[in-house]
């Protein structure tokens, strides 16, 4: 009613009088429109008949105020009463239609998860951090204390060890510290040179950790927070980024970061920034597979984006297909999210098709090659059946590979390269008002230990082209193995299609999770998954490949004997159980007790 209401401030009586014809063919299509939004019990006429009565009593009052001598002054007390009250009408509408496409959106787009999660997280929360209620708190303070208990053996912690809680009254000599470390040193790092831990250590030799330890010795005080004072660790990170990107075929853009987590947060920023703030979109959505590294769960939930998981099974070989991601797609996408390969089931997803799609959408798509950034650009392609998943594509915006992996460099350092120099600068952090002066880092850190950029950088121009090509020879070679005989036994199900780095496994016949079990009591660190349950190994040159395939056999021929006796679940079996069946606000309770057992002394 506002441009009907706003036509009365004409000052001249007949002229109002002439709006009426028009005013009535105006209120019957705004009645239309009206009842489309928000239908109401009356009839069309009756709608009409009411607002047609209302809007001819506002304009005899007009006329009657213009009939005065101060009929200006009323007129306009009475425009601007009736323009507040239409104003306020239009709002109160404009809102709750909002609201209303919200919900349907909500309802086409969230799934049972995410629905869940919204009813049942709240009430979860305040359950497990609401100690002070009777029956829950006594129960949880239970719970706690046998994590507690449960810690320190589950972390391998010494009982007789000296626990300090203070600084000691005098320091204590560097030879003394030295001797204390070397003990534990040499226990540990045995444990893991054995190859029997499943990724963990991806380098050995004694040339190469005595370069990583000379060049770490070199640069153990830089920081290039301050970068004209190491300028050298400057250009070996620029040179770091030039070799990577030439590597997966891109432009020599992108930064070193301080592992695979903060290189994909920094891809998730790129992203929110280019294809979402500045496009206009309120509500981000980054779209992945089940089998993504949960890095990216952690990056949406600091950036407050909306993470859409398709699920990745085995009816479609545990990969993330097009097809499917394409359903997903909204106005509020700025990001696909692909893994080369996935962490859980060493799978690489369809890439290639996946390029064609967020071409087609224009939105971006990051591939997650932190495990394949340095393997699978040395070996041919055709040899193992997979496609392209690099630069070459159209679509990939950005890419991450850890240096610190399969890049043979110490923990930790990863590089994130981007398509264009707006997309890498988009995740930077400018801030020009801060009082301690101009202030801009490429990363979400601002101090950065430069021995480890230094140390990345000699591992790579060490180890070089034809080195990183014999390399990811023997890696692959020794995954194939260890998959081929997987198959071969009749008992577990290999779920990797075309395994490069990573082999996962399951069984139709007994509890997976008691194979892990028996194979941890003969040495042996493998990584438990779920949904659905299953076993993979992360090879690497150091897995003692022949020794594993003869534990696993005779593993599994033990576990099939005790399957028989249908013996009470315990271990990882009676864990992941009850991961199962507990609220997931329950179980991340329990974890991070455990975490808090595992940051004590």
């Amino acid at each position: 009613m506002l441009i009907f209401e706003a036509a009365m401030m004409v000052p001249v009586t007949r002229a109002i009088r002439h709006l009426r014809p028009l005013a009535l063919t105006a209120v019957f299509v705004i009645c239309i429109f009206r009842r489309l939004s928000a239908p109401t019990g009356t009839s069309l006429l009756e709608d009409i008949l009411t607002n047609w009565t209302e809007l001819d009593e506002r304009m005899s009052r007009t006329i009657e105020f213009m009939s005065y001598g101060d009929g200006h002054c009323r007129f306009l007390l009475s425009w601007i009463a009736m323009v507040i009250s239409a104003v306020a009408k239009d709002i109160v509408a404009l809102t709750g239609m909002l609201g209303l496409l919200r919900a349907g959106y909500c309802l086409l787009n969230f799934g049972a998860a995410e629905w869940r999660d919204i009813f049942s997280r709240p009430f979860l929360d305040w359950l497990v951090h609401s100690e002070g209620v009777p029956y829950v708190g006594a129960k949880l303070r239970e719970l706690s204390d046998g994590i507690a208990r449960e810690a320190d053996a589950m972390l391998g912690k010494d009982p007789k060890r000296t626990i300090r809680s203070s600084l000691p009254k005098e320091g204590v000599t560097g030879e003394r510290v030295l001797k204390e470390l070397q003990g534990c040193a040499g226990r540990e790092n045995a444990i893991v040179e054995e190859g029997k831990v499943s990724g963990t250590l991806y380098s050995g030799g004694a040339r190469h950790s005595e370069l990583m330890s000379g060049v770490h010795a070199l640069y153990q005080w830089s920081n290039p927070l301050k970068p004209g004072v190491w300028p050298r660790i400057n250009q070996c990170e620029a040179e770091i980024v030039s070799m990577t990107a030439d590597m997966l075929h891109g432009p020599p853009v992108g930064c070193v970061t301080s592992g695979g987590t903060e290189s994909i947060l920094m891809a998730v920023r790129a992203h929110l920034v280019c294809f979402g703030r500045r496009r206009g979109v309120k509500f981000p959505e980054v779209i992945c597979g089940s089998t993504a590294h949960c890095s990216l769960n952690k990056a949406c939930q600091m950036m407050g984006v909306r993470l859409v998981t398709v699920d990745c099974d085995d009816s479609n070989s545990y990969e993330l297909r097009a097809e499917d991601v394409r359903r997903r797609v909204t106005c509020n996408t700025i990001m696909v999210f692909a893994s080369a390969p996935s962490f859980p089931r060493g799978t690489i997803d369809r890439i290639a098709d996946l390029s064609a799609l967020t071409v087609r959408y224009d939105i971006g798509l990051h591939v997650d090659a932190c495990l394949g950034g340095f393997v699978l650009p040395f070996i041919c392609e055709e040899d193992i059946g997979i496609e392209a998943f690099d630069f070459r594509l159209p679509g990939v915006a950005s890419i991450s590979a850890d240096t610190h992996k399969y890049g043979h460099s110490t923990k930790g350092t990863s590089v994130v390269l981007f398509r264009s120099l707006s997309l890498r600068r988009a995740s930077y952090f400018p801030y020009s008002g801060w009082s301690g002066g101009l202030y801009i880092t490429p990363t979400a850190a601002g101090s950065r230990p430069g021995a480890a950029i230094g140390c990345a950088w000699a591992a790579l121009v060490s180890i070089g082209e034809a080195g990183y090509r014999r390399k990811a020879k023997v890696i692959v070679d020794g995954a194939r193995k260890i998959a081929i005989e997987i198959q071969s036994i009749p008992e577990l199900k290999p779920t990797t299609k075309n395994p490069t780095v990573v082999v996962s496994f399951s069984s139709d016949e007994f509890d997976i999770y008691n194979l892990k079990d028996a194979l941890s009591k003969m040495g042996w660190s493998l990584n438990p998954l779920q949904s659905p349950p299953g076993l993979n190994i992360c090879v690497t040159e150091n897995i003692a490949v022949g020794e594993f395939l003869r534990d696993l056999r005779e593993a599994v021929a033990r576990v099939k004997a005790q399957s028989l006796t249908k013996p009470k679940k315990g271990g990882t079996a009676a864990l992941y159980d009850a991961v199962r069946t507990l609220p997931s606000g329950l179980v991340e309770y329990a974890m991070c007790r455990f975490t808090d057992a595992s940051l004590s002394p």
